[in-house]
């Protein structure tokens, strides 16, 4: 097990790393940072210039983009936790977005992200997350020929099932609706009783198409 560069450093001590290639959001991130004090910022459009940059001077900790051009946030994270980039993967790594679905929040996690953000961000969750990132005791794990937090696939796949029994929780409710709206009370029931297998259900159904909702978070992160 590995754990992340910037453990035990303070805000003031730590030597900090913004990629954003929007200038304008670019422009209140660094003022944010700036006004937190580290000790160190540098700031990048492209994640290509901050990972050479990077190798040849490893930051403490990294705040990134997810939705970038050419290289985006995703590829920049599983290129920078390759186990051919230690020390410089163990670093710990903040991804913003303006809208973390749940499988962008899982590609973000299963790629190696410490934790999310998402934009409009607030000076004072930057704040906590970077303090989170420099005290919390992260643990990496390799997985094929990178790394990821210890435990984040046990995490992602009791959320995959909560997700999947969710799913299956509202169609049937909708169907049971649709089912009571044309008079088949009696089908209706078996249905949300879970006596009848919804995926060998053949009757055609009006108002049977369950829309999920759409998941974000103001921040989202796993130790």
């Amino acid at each position: 097990m590995k754990k992340a560069s910037a453990r035990g450093r303070q805000i003031d001590s730590l030597d900090v790393v913004l990629i954003e290639d929007n200038r304008g959001a670019q422009a209140i991130l660094r003022s944010m940072l700036s006004s937190l004090r580290v000790r160190r910022l540098r700031v990048f459009d492209r994640a290509e210039d901050a990972l050479k940059q990077m190798m040849l001077d490893p930051p403490d900790a990294v705040v990134t983009g997810w939705d970038m051009k050419p290289m985006s946030g995703q590829r920049f994270l599983r290129v920078l936790r390759n186990k051919s980039m230690a020390p410089l993967c163990f670093v710990p790594i903040i991804v913003m977005s303006a809208r973390p679905t749940v499988s962008m929040v899982d590609r973000a996690f299963s790629s190696g992200a410490n934790c999310i953000l998402v934009k409009p961000i607030a000076p004072i969750t930057m704040l906590r997350r970077l303090e989170w990132a420099s005290l919390e005791d992260s643990r990496f794990a390799l997985k094929g020929d990178h790394y990821m937090l210890e435990g984040i696939e046990e995490t992602l796949e009791t959320r995959l099932r909560r997700n999947e029994l969710g799913d299956m929780l509202r169609r049937r409710q909708a169907i049971h609706e649709a089912l009571t709206a044309q008079g088949d009370e009696a089908l209706a029931d078996q249905i949300v009783n879970g006596e009848i297998d919804l995926d060998t259900l053949q009757r055609p159904l009006r108002k049977a198409r369950p829309r999920g909702p759409s998941e974000t978070w103001n921040s989202w992160a796993v130790g």
